[in-house]
């Protein structure tokens, strides 16, 4: 048995404190240490979890949050991880980029040990040009290894959930010139 129950994996929308610890089976260390609990001295962080998409048994979700400075990055990692379904997945691959006080772009990833996953998604955002936004893809292995096939699949989920966060804004596409005849 997976331990996943019919609601798994998280619903679409706002990330809710809504879980039950005992639908999931934890390894070697208990769920309190396994789960940090938010900074004290910065606000919990609204995190937009976007649908699933299932590949080959292999099932993947991305959560995307706004974020201006390190501690941020670090606050929603920590609350996203206090979710067991997310911290018990087989990979959290994360990218970010923001814009710092001091005007310059920050920007790195974490691969999670899904290989070449985080730098590919940081590419992404870069493409997209997004910025003070974090986006983490989860992953739950389902046995069958997808190869180079997992990669479209952690950028179609993300690039899905970044555009329906709410968080992401285009640019005005109306302003294209015009030929001269």
């Amino acid at each position: 048995s997976s331990g996943i129950n019919a609601e798994w994996p998280l619903r679409p929308g706002i990330l809710e404190d809504e879980f039950n610890a005992e639908e999931v089976q934890f390894t070697s260390i208990s769920p309190e240490e396994s789960y940090p609990q938010p900074s004290k001295s910065y606000p919990i962080p609204e995190i937009y979890t976007g649908t699933i998409l299932t590949e080959r048994k292999s099932h993947f979700q991305a959560h995307v949050s706004q974020v201006f400075s390190k501690s941020d990055i670090e606050n929603t990692m920590r609350t996203l991880l206090m979710n067991p379904k997310i911290a018990g997945a087989s990979h959290n691959i994360m990218a970010y980029r923001y814009v710092s006080e001091s005007g310059t772009l920050a920007q790195d990833y974490n691969d999670d040990g899904e290989t070449k996953a985080g730098g590919r998604l940081l590419e992404l955002i870069d493409l997209m040009n997004v910025e003070n936004l974090m986006v983490v893809v989860t992953r739950w292995y389902g046995g069958v290894m997808l190869g180079p096939s997992r990669f479209k699949c952690i950028n179609n989920i993300a690039k899905i959930t970044i555009q329906d966060s709410g968080f992401y804004y285009t640019g005005d596409v109306s302003k294209k010139k015009k030929k001269k005849k």
